[in-house]
């Protein structure tokens, strides 16, 4: 295909985090961000008054899969477990992109690194410098992690 460029066609559902966890996953994530800890009660309860009609059992497994892949971690308290996640929104965001990248430079190598060179080409100067910020921060924050 001589002078045309490539567009991806097909693009996988939803934005941001919905697209590692899916929209009811991260629905799940975003009340135990907010409240944690909870329960799977306490989540049913706020995505029952989202409109959601679902019931008990599939809140919990949703919250157990979600222990399994690594997102919360629960405790025994009483007859019931409480859930919290195991890390904040902006670290599972970095930690998501960081997983990205890994597989594009995993999968493209230096063809990776060139595209999104050229991408930061076409970027407004201002948001350049923020995401200049925004690297500095996260390097002092794995500084301070170490």
């Amino acid at each position: 295909m001589p002078n045309q460029t490539y567009r991806r066609t097909k693009r996988v559902a939803g934005k941001g985090l919905e697209k590692f966890l899916g929209e009811l996953q991260l629905a799940v994530m975003e009340i135990v961000w907010k409240r944690q800890p909870v329960s799977v009660g306490d989540v049913l309860t706020e995505l029952n008054q989202q409109k959601r009609d679902l019931a008990y059992t599939t809140v919990m497994t949703i919250m157990s899969r979600l222990v399994e892949k690594g997102w919360l971690i629960s405790e025994k308290h009483g007859r019931a477990y409480v859930y919290r996640a195991v890390h904040s929104r902006e670290q599972a965001e970095a930690e998501a992109v960081g997983e990205v990248v890994r597989a594009l430079l995993e999968d493209f190598g230096q063809i990776a690194v060139a595209q999104f060179v050229k991408e930061l080409d076409g970027i407004d100067p201002e948001q350049l410098a923020r995401l200049q910020e925004l690297t500095q921060e996260v390097e002092q924050d794995d500084a301070e992690e170490s």
